[in-house]
């Protein structure tokens, strides 16, 4: 599904909530906007920043995955290349297309701007030295591939983690929610007495807030993954 539409969606669940809890469109209102204008503008931002950055990093550990492989058979620069072209995706084939004039060891190097991790820095210096000084490239980038294969299981680690942490967010405050609003219809009496009040009306605002809160705290633990090298600014 969409981020947007989930995001729409959740923002008329809490909505709901609130009006069933406060019996205020007024506040409805507020809260459906507060939660729509956070899905749009500083959630979607975050989501989209962080899978950029791992869709990024996929692509760099087969770029270097499939260079290597090819270099050790072909022993050729320009053939390993071409292999790693082959199975690239639209967004690296681009920046390659784009540099065709150069030589491919400054290809390699000019990747640096798009792949921007330390091990893909730790690539082209390990092909740089092949280059001046030949040998098995296997045997000279073990340690590097190495570490990518780590990094990749980090990540699906952080992917298996991210999913039980929101599972987990979701049951809860649904949890929550439901004993909010069925408080609405248990204590009806009482809830006529106090439903007037500007305090309970804050208080029900206030907790619509505060799980508006705990989302963005989510959606900051889920987006906190380490890749050296890559910075959150980066395009």
């Amino acid at each position: 599904m969409n981020f947007i539409a989930l995001g729409i969606i959740v923002s008329f669940v809490f909505a709901g909530v609130t009006f069933i809890a406060s019996q205020n469109i007024f506040s409805s209102l507020i809260i459906l906007a507060v939660y729509t204008a956070f899905f749009v503008l500083i959630a979607r931002r975050q989501i989209n920043k962080n899978e950029q950055k791992i869709h990024r990093y996929h692509q760099c550990f087969q770029f270097i995955n499939s260079y290597l492989i090819s270099l050790n058979v072909k022993g050729s620069l320009n053939a390993a290349m071409e292999s790693s072209y082959e199975t690239a995706d639209e967004g690296t084939k681009e920046i390659i297309d784009s540099i065709k004039e150069l030589s491919e060891q400054e290809k390699l190097s000019y990747l640096t701007k798009y792949f921007k991790f330390d091990l893909y820095h730790l690539f082209v210096d390990t092909v740089s030295l092949w280059s001046e000084q030949g040998g098995d490239i296997l045997k000279m980038s073990h340690h590097l591939v190495d570490q990518v294969r780590l990094k990749e299981e980090y990540l699906l680690t952080c992917e298996s983690l991210n999913k039980s942490k929101t599972v987990e967010f979701v049951v809860l405050w649904a949890i929550a929610l439901v004993i909010l609003a069925a408080l609405r219809f248990a204590l009806s009496q009482f809830f006529d007495r106090i439903s007037k009040t500007i305090v309970y009306q804050v208080a029900v605002i206030v907790v619509i807030l505060f799980a508006l809160f705990s989302i963005y705290i989510l959606i900051l633990r889920i987006t906190n993954v380490n890749l050296e090298g890559w910075k959150d600014e980066e395009k």
